[in-house]
């Protein structure tokens, strides 16, 4: 008989395949790089209502696991969030607060546990880890308006002065859909410029002042507000063919080939000047808490009123409405290129083409005032520069949406325009601005 053939050899190598491949889909799943995880806010002082947002993502085997712990000074840890995803996500995103916390004020630490899906420890995966020391405030901080007349016009502007009784991440005023932000002008008291935008209506809404500390504890105070009425005026301009074949070739790219000139101008006049007005509000955000003006604004001299804030304009092409607009500022006219002076001492923030307005200036005065001057012919200034009140910084024209030379100058209250004519009257400063900050 032939000898048999030992079948060791083989199962030797059947093992090692099995091993290898075993070895390989280990490598394969078991990746060892941690999740990501993102926790806001990270801030050291919250309160129990604070909502965090814990985001986590991990590409590679996805996350299997997320869990948020309280440590207390005593006591066991308190569980806050465990959740297991029975198909492992690349990316997560929970929501959380302290609100099921026994204590309500003191010192507790945060720890946040986000484990992955990956075959690494023997089937446990990678976990990242975040341990974040909090203190707990429950306490609203104290707020007291400390100025008494607000005698507010439609269209106009106000200023509300407040002390607290400790510092504020937050505070400003709430107009309807509008919010006004406040300043710290000393410790432990603070300001706020606000409005009554000429798009709300003033019998419909109340001024509210809307402080937060910190921690994020949050109070609301009524501002007692006289409303003074205006009326506005109602006007048609037509849109003539030459007015088109002048004015919308500058903003033609903006939109397909082959686009109408009276297209080209209803766009322009209705998307592209709510997209500026969006702008010129994050341009309102670029200010000092400091007050750089000082007495009233100053006037375009020697100057015509062409048109005045809150003028509705009815556009009228062949003879037919296309659209209705608001005419935000005030046209002054004077001669062809006329010297433009800065109508009070501030930063110059904006310094360039914006759209419907042209070549466009914007100083800042401090505490969220800004004052605009656009369809400028020439810039004197630049982005950074410090102007003196009266220092001339420009040359009227008539780029952007003008139909003649002239200077659009508007006032900006937190990025809002509102009526100018209250700025240049040196009594309406005294008796609503100046007399609440002495």
């Amino acid at each position: 008989m032939p000898p048999r053939r030992s079948s060791g050899p083989m199962v030797f190598v059947l093992v090692l395949l099995f091993a290898a491949g075993l070895g390989g889909l280990y490598a394969l799943k078991a990746e060892w790089h941690q999740p990501e995880l993102r926790l806001t806010p990270q801030r050291s002082a919250v309160s129990p209502q604070t909502v965090f947002r814990l985001e986590a993502q991990d590409p590679g085997s996805g996350v299997r696991r997320v869990m948020v712990t309280v440590d207390q000074p005593q006591g066991a840890p308190i569980e806050i969030l465990n959740k297991r995803y029975d198909t492992p996500q690349e990316t997560v995103v929970e929501a959380f607060s302290l609100a099921a916390l026994p204590m309500k004020s003191g010192t507790v630490t945060l720890n946040v546990a986000v484990t992955d899906a990956s075959w690494h420890r023997l089937g446990f995966g990678n976990t990242a880890r975040m341990e974040l020391p909090l203190t707990l405030d429950a306490v609203p901080p104290v707020v007291s308006i400390t100025s008494r007349q607000h005698n507010v016009a439609h269209g106009g502007t106000g200023l509300v002065v407040y002390t607290t009784s400790e510092p504020l991440g937050k505070s400003g005023v709430e107009v309807g859909a509008y919010f006004f932000p406040g300043y710290l002008e000393r410790p432990g008291r603070y300001l706020c410029f606000f409005a009554l935008p000429f798009a709300v209506d003033p019998k419909a809404v109340r001024p509210t002042l809307v402080a937060e500390d910190e921690a994020g504890n949050a109070v609301q105070l009524p501002i007692n507000v006289r409303v003074i009425p205006k009326k506005f005026r109602q006007d048609s301009i037509t849109v003539s063919d030459a007015f088109l074949q002048s004015k919308m070739p500058q903003f033609a790219e903006l939109y397909p080939p082959g686009t109408s000139m009276i297209d080209i101008f209803i766009k322009v006049n209705s998307e592209l000047r709510q997209q500026n007005i969006s702008q010129l509000k994050e341009i309102g955000k670029n200010t000092v808490p400091q007050m750089l003006w000082s007495g009233a604004f100053l006037r375009l001299p020697q100057s015509a009123t062409m048109a005045q804030y809150g003028d509705t304009r009815t556009y009228l092409f062949g003879g037919k409405a296309v659209d209705t607009q608001t005419h935000m500022g005030v046209d002054l006219a004077s001669l062809v290129n006329a010297p433009v002076p800065a109508a009070n001492t501030g930063r110059v923030i904006w310094s360039g083409f914006l759209g419907i307005y042209g070549n466009l200036i914007v100083l800042d005065h401090g505490f969220g005032l800004h004052s605009l001057y656009s369809h400028l012919s020439e810039i004197h200034v630049r982005v950074g520069d410090v102007v003196q009140r009266g220092q001339i910084i420009g040359k009227t024209g008539a780029t952007g949406m003008a139909g003649g030379d002239h200077l659009h100058f508007g006032i900006l209250v937190g990025g809002v325009e509102v009526q100018p004519i209250e700025w240049w009257d040196e009594h309406w400063i005294r008796d609503n601005i100046t007399s609440k900050l002495q």
